[in-house]
């Protein structure tokens, strides 16, 4: 509330702790809960596919959960319907990371393919029961973080193959129970034809990420291929001058992104990605001053 009242933010998002340490803990992963920084998962649940059956049988409503969700329901009470909610979210195979491990899963895909398929297909009703939870909470944005099934960590075939009939299932279902869906990816989309599975997806936006740690997808790019079919996120760098610049150059930067987009409908600014901790306050308010000025 204190910072859509200094900032002037246009949604409210919550959520890296429920994609990073609730659902993970609710499917058996130990979770420490360190103050002030993301969860940390110390022990991941998925070992074969006999522990598969046991993950169906997850109950998602833990006592953590519940928690989370008076949250959100409070939070809707406060903005009184003036500032959307918007929730970050995960997909089912990045929920089977989290539960088996990312390197794991990647060699699964070589070497024990039925278990990736296996574990996703169990995750589909309890990634929707989730999300139903929070559209139920007041949450009006599903932001659905796609980084572990980028084109920096997959090929196009394999997403074919393996990931993108689930994750089209649940976002599916979420968007008929009301939800506006809006998926993250950092990588190349364009070239590698990923964009072209995503709008396959009833889904409402989409936020590129960055290319490299010094890289951006260039917006106009990502412009030219969807045309008026989503909406599209701007991708300033959150690495670049805004964590490690000064004021003057996050100012330039912003500017330049800004005027990349004059005239593009379905239009919104954005980050590329989160943003660090150690951001400097100032570099911040140059970025928020210059969007909220520009004409």
């Amino acid at each position: 509330m204190k910072a859509i009242d200094t900032f002037g933010f246009d949604w409210v998002m919550v959520g890296m702790g429920l994609i990073g340490g609730i659902i993970p803990e609710a499917m058996g992963c130990t979770v420490n809960w360190p103050e002030d920084v993301f969860p940390i998962i110390e022990q991941t649940t998925v070992f074969s596919m006999d522990d598969v059956e046991r993950i169906a049988k997850s109950d998602v409503h833990t006592k953590r959960m519940g928690e989370f969700l008076k949250g959100i329901s409070l939070l809707k009470a406060r903005l009184k319907g003036e500032v959307p909610i918007a929730c970050e979210y995960i997909s089912p195979f990045t929920i089977a990371t989290r539960l088996r491990g990312t390197n794991e899963i990647m060699l699964d895909i070589y070497k024990n393919p039925d278990l990736v398929r296996s574990l996703q297909e169990v995750l589909v009703p309890l990634d929707i029961e989730i999300g139903k939870a929070l559209i139920e909470a007041g949450v009006e944005y599903i932001f659905y973080g796609a980084d572990m099934e980028c084109p920096v960590l997959m090929s196009p075939q394999h997403y074919r193959e393996f990931i993108h009939f689930p994750t089209t299932q649940t976002v599916n279902a979420l968007s008929k129970l009301g939800a506006r869906v809006l998926p993250h990816m950092c990588g190349s989309i364009v070239k590698t034809g990923i964009v072209d599975m995503l709008l396959e997806m009833d889904m409402h936006g989409i936020m590129p990420g960055n290319l490299t740690q010094a890289t951006v997808l260039d917006i106009r790019e990502l412009k030219e291929k969807v045309g008026d079919r989503t909406a599209i996120f701007d991708n300033l760098n959150p690495n670049g001058p805004l964590l490690i610049g000064t004021p003057e150059e996050v100012e330039k930067e912003t500017i330049a992104h800004l005027e990349k987009a004059r005239g593009m409908s379905g239009y919104l600014f954005s980050t590329a990605g989160t943003t660090s901790p150690n951001t400097p306050r100032a570099n911040f308010d140059a970025m928020n001053k210059a969007v909220l000025n520009f004409k």
